[in-house]
């Protein structure tokens, strides 16, 4: 089963939370994961062999980022011929405060994916501390504060935000896993 972790990272933030995806659909046996920068996608055509795509990007006003407009706006010929009809779907994002339109930015990203007659999957689960403090239904999330300053680290999802993200990577494999059987 073949799965696409796609990102949109204008800083790093979003990528580690992409990789964490990456991470958790990699535990489910037998998945073999892409995860790429959509700017190193180099032809869109590429996801018509997917059994799954996870696609995140940093909120832009409580929007997708202008790089992952940029890809979505590729994909008119894939929706045209309807090659992405019946996929596994899931999304992720983050943003640099708590109301900085995460939830927003969610469902913009899975609007493609409806449009493309894709099954998008709901990060839900138990409704543990964690899930109750930084879940989201709609897909992954994080807010990761803006850094200090430029010599400053770069600031990183929590560790319950990652561990969250890893739990939807599997869950997405997994529901994948059980339409190609």
């Amino acid at each position: 089963m073949k799965l696409y972790v796609l990102h949109a990272s204008m800083y790093g933030h979003t990528a580690a939370l992409a990789d964490a995806i990456a991470k958790g659909a990699e535990e489910v046996s037998g998945s073999e994961v892409i995860l790429k920068d959509v700017e190193d996608l180099e032809n869109v055509d590429e996801l018509m062999s997917a059994d799954a795509i996870i696609w995140g990007s940093s909120s832009y006003f409580g929007e997708p980022n202008p790089k992952m407009a940029t890809f979505l706006g590729k994909l008119g010929r894939l929706w045209a011929t309807g090659v992405l009809q019946g996929k596994i779907g899931g999304v992720f994002g983050s943003s640099s405060s708590t109301h900085g339109g995460i939830e927003n930015l969610l469902r913009a990203l899975q609007t493609p994916m409806m449009h493309h007659g894709m099954i998008i999957v709901s990060n839900t689960g138990a409704l543990t501390e964690e899930r109750i403090k930084y879940g989201c239904p709609y897909g992954a999330c994080a807010t990761i504060p803006v850094e200090t300053s430029k010599e400053a680290p770069m600031n990183l999802p929590s560790e319950a935000e990652l561990e969250l993200a890893k739990e939807y990577g599997a869950l997405v494999a997994k529901t994948a896993w059980r339409f190609t059987k």
